[in-house]
């Protein structure tokens, strides 16, 4: 059994976060659609789910017994969650909130919003989003220059950082160019 897990562990990765997420908006849908007592058990599953991968983690060091590509990942995932991702859960359940409205036929405006969504326009929502990228640049360059100069082991998470700073870089500079002022209209 251990073979198997330690075999499809990607796999698994990869079906849990799926799972996560389906049971997630399932759960968000049913709030606003419903307002069921049922949506608390896709929450729980949902929920669940994310802390199963510690284990898998623990798991995956306990059989090869050194630090690898999957446990980095699964800790990326964890950061990620921790930083974006409860931003991005926010934009994902106003998404759902203003697709379930107006299949309800309900107005979206009278619905809670944040108290500082007024004030991000265009402008200031890129100046956040550069000072934050520039933070993660100078960590960047502060591991490359003390952590990962001269050492061979540490390369694949060279890589994958290097990748993520470019998709990081890309995405704060678009709001630079492509920018949005909610307070337009």
């Amino acid at each position: 059994m251990t073979e198997i897990i330690f075999e499809y562990r990607w796999l698994i990765l990869i079906s849990s976060e799926i799972l996560f997420w389906c049971t997630f908006i399932l759960f968000l849908v049913l709030r606003y659609l419903y307002n069921s007592g049922a949506q608390n058990f896709f929450l729980v599953i949902s929920i669940i789910n994310q802390f199963l991968n510690i284990p898998l983690a623990a798991f995956d060091y306990y059989q090869i017994r050194h630090v690898s590509m999957f446990q980095i990942s699964i800790l990326l995932l964890y950061i990620y969650a921790i930083t974006r991702g409860r931003r991005d859960i926010y934009k994902l359940d106003k998404l759902i909130l203003r697709n379930v409205a107006s299949i309800k036929n309900n107005s979206f405006r009278s619905t809670v919003r944040s108290p500082l969504e007024h004030l991000l326009s265009g402008d200031i929502h890129a100046k956040i989003e550069r000072r934050k990228f520039y933070l993660h640049l100078i960590v960047y360059f502060l591991a490359q220059i003390f952590v990962f100069s001269g050492h061979q082991s540490y390369q694949p998470i060279n890589q994958f950082w290097t990748v993520f700073i470019i998709i990081d870089g890309l995405w704060s500079l678009s709001f630079t160019f492509f920018q949005y002022d909610k307070n337009a209209n």
